[in-house]
């Protein structure tokens, strides 16, 4: 690996490294944390051949230099709802750069998006002891392949008309490690996420468990439980008059602890 060490501010206290290529920061990441990388140390690439997402056979498509995509070595035990903390820094990141009358949602379990559209994809992964924080942010792309546009957006596109100007990725690196490093303190965590929920309070048809097996259910989004489980409320799907954003009362409340709220 040709990694060089980086001079961003690293709120961890611990080496960021960059390489132009690699074909996966996870893979690196976990090479170099077998050789005693440091809590927080961070390896992050300007291109990867073989970037992959949470479900089997999803890839991560993104131009060279477009994306901050970065692995973090964390030498700590999990907490609860470790990766939707994850998704809250990237967030906030984000939220940080955008102008305040547009948010950013959290979707559950591992994405964030803008406006139904993904800005970004939170892969977490386990080497021995070793926690490895993978994320992929959508910063400078002005556009996608026919199958993403759809579902798929930029930081860049949403500050296009705006007048303001895109950050440079270290800024938004050193911005997303801080805010890593605290929503993992974060006591609140689940509060703040049910806040940001994609979806919360709408019905919505929802893959349980392994999304492949294509099992779906529909009900109501509720918020997030204290160990990350997606707090759904089972309803039929209503005819008639009736909102899809009506409240519902049918059915108690059930912890789905896997599965997809589809696009």
């Amino acid at each position: 690996m040709e990694y060089h060490k980086e001079t961003e501010r690293n709120a961890f206290g611990a080496p960021i490294w960059h390489i132009a290529e690699t074909a996966s920061t996870m893979d690196d990441a976990k090479e170099v944390a077998s050789r005693g990388a440091a809590d927080g140390t961070v390896m992050y690439a300007d291109y990867q051949t073989s970037g992959r997402g949470r479900i089997e056979g999803r890839v991560w498509e993104s131009p060279a230099g477009e994306s901050l995509l970065c692995t973090v070595i964390l030498r700590r035990p999990a907490v609860q709802g470790f990766t939707l903390r994850v998704g809250l820094a990237v967030s906030r990141t984000f939220d940080a750069f955008l102008p305040e009358s547009r948010k950013t949602a959290i979707k559950w379990p591992n994405d964030v998006l803008l406006e139904g559209k993904k800005l970004a994809g939170v892969l977490c992964e386990t080497s021995g002891e070793t926690l490895l924080v993978g994320t992929g942010l959508n910063l400078g792309q002005k556009s996608f392949s026919e199958a993403l546009s759809s579902r798929a957006t930029s930081l860049a596109l949403a500050l296009a008309g705006t007048g303001i100007p895109l950050p440079p990725r270290d800024a938004v690196l050193e911005c997303y490690l801080e805010n890593l490093r605290e929503s993992l303190a974060e006591k609140d965590w689940n509060e703040a996420v049910s806040a940001r929920l994609w979806r919360k309070g709408e019905l919505v048809s929802f893959l349980s468990g392994d999304p492949a097996r294509n099992e779906l259910c529909e009900g109501y989004v509720e918020g997030i439980g204290p160990s990350g489980e997606l707090l759904f409320r089972p309803g039929a799907m209503n005819t008639g008059k009736a909102s899809l954003t009506e409240p519902n009362t049918e059915g108690s409340i059930v912890r789905f602890f896997s599965g997809e709220i589809p696009y």
